[in-house]
Order: structure tokens, then sequence, then C-alpha cells
């Protein structure tokens, strides 16, 4: 009995091992998972395989159009009224690439093909 006392008390007395917590790496900030060449720009290219990427990301049903409720996690989902020229309540892929075409156009302040981080940065 005295034993059975005793070795409850070690195994209470014994602190718990720490739960190990596992960290995922972060992901990619969008500028950095743009840049596919890792040049320090975003070309046309680049920019162009990062939507497709993304709408492909947020495309849940697969449908090839984007309805409000695919993007509410979005990082702008406000952007949603803007692209749907339409107002059918989906993005299509015709109505998303005018709306990156402005958009790209936009963000290359100096107009040479590409979007560089400070730019990036001015258009947030």
């Amino acid at each position: 009995m005295i034993r059975l006392a005793l070795g409850l008390a070690l195994i209470l007395s014994v602190p718990a091992p720490v739960v190990a917590q596992v960290q995922t790496d972060t992901p990619p900030e969008r500028f950095d998972a743009a840049d596919t060449n890792d040049d320090g720009k975003v070309d046309r290219g680049e920019y162009d395989n990062f939507v497709e990427e993304l709408v492909l990301l947020y495309d849940a049903d697969s449908d090839d159009r984007l309805s409000r409720s695919e993007v509410a996690t979005a990082r702008d989902p406000s952007k949603f009224d803007k692209i749907d020229a339409n107002k059918d309540e989906y993005l299509t892929s015709a109505e998303i690439t005018v709306y990156s075409d402005n958009d790209f156009a936009a963000m290359d302040a100096n107009q040479d093909g590409s979007i560089d981080r400070d730019e990036a940065a001015r258009s947030k």
C-alpha cells in the first residue's frame, strides 16, 4: 500500500512533458509568391500566373467562376463588385482578366512592364 501511494506520488510530482507545438512555415508574402524567378520584380507573365493560381485556389466548386462566398476569405473581398462587370454575382475569367489588366497597369507606376517591391507596396 505504501509502495502504491509512493509510486502515485512520484508520478504526480513529475511535471508533464511540454507538448511540442508544430510550427508551420509562414506563407510567403504575396509579392514573393508572385515573383517566381526571384529577380525582385513581377513581370506580366508572373502576375497572370499568380492571378490564375489564386482563382484556382478560391474556386472551391471548380466551376470556372468565383461566387461571392468563395472569395469571402480573400484578402480584399470588397473588390468583388468592381470586378463583377455584369453584376451576376459571379466572377468569370474574362472579368478577372479585364480587372487584372487594369490592376497591373495601375501598379506598374514607371510603366516598365514589371512591378517592383516599392510599386507593390504603394498599391496596398
